[in-house]
């Protein structure tokens, strides 16, 4: 019996990666340890660049970027969270921002733009990602 039951958690482990995910947050990390990408949300986040540029004198951080809908169903697309991050690994500064459009068909898509005055200069890279629940319950929102 206890070999059945272990027999269909495994099935639906590997058959059922989404609703798994969803239902278990925290078994995401589970299939990215076995290789396995598992996007819940449904969209992608694509062909980011940065680029530094001057306005009126002062520094600017531009960072650009596409998120395409993989979804068979019409998704609303959540806040972008962007971070300057530095060559250590650190992050030293946050902010949000939203897509040029709030919901996407399948295979639709749409850009995002987001600026940051000052940036930090020890920064070197950017990181962009959908703002989570876990975003808004420990941190404020810049």
């Amino acid at each position: 019996m206890l070999t059945v039951a272990g027999l269909f958690v495994l099935a639906a482990l590997a058959l059922f990666p989404v609703p798994v995910v969803r239902a278990a947050p925290s078994l995401a990390s589970l299939y990215t340890a076995i290789g396995i990408e598992v996007n819940v949300r449904g969209l992608t986040i694509h062909g980011v660049s940065s680029s530094e540029q001057t306005e009126e004198g002062a520094p600017l951080l531009l960072v650009k970027g596409s998120i395409t809908s993989l979804s068979e169903t019409p998704v609303d697309v959540p806040r972008l969270r962007v971070a300057v991050i530095a060559a250590d690994g650190r992050e030293l500064y946050a902010w949000t921002t939203m897509a040029a459009r709030a919901k996407l068909a399948q295979g639709e898509a749409t850009t995002f733009r987001a600026r940051l005055a000052s940036p930090p200069a020890e920064g070197r890279t950017v990181a962009v990602r959908f703002l989570g629940r876990q975003d808004l319950a420990t941190h404020a929102v810049r």
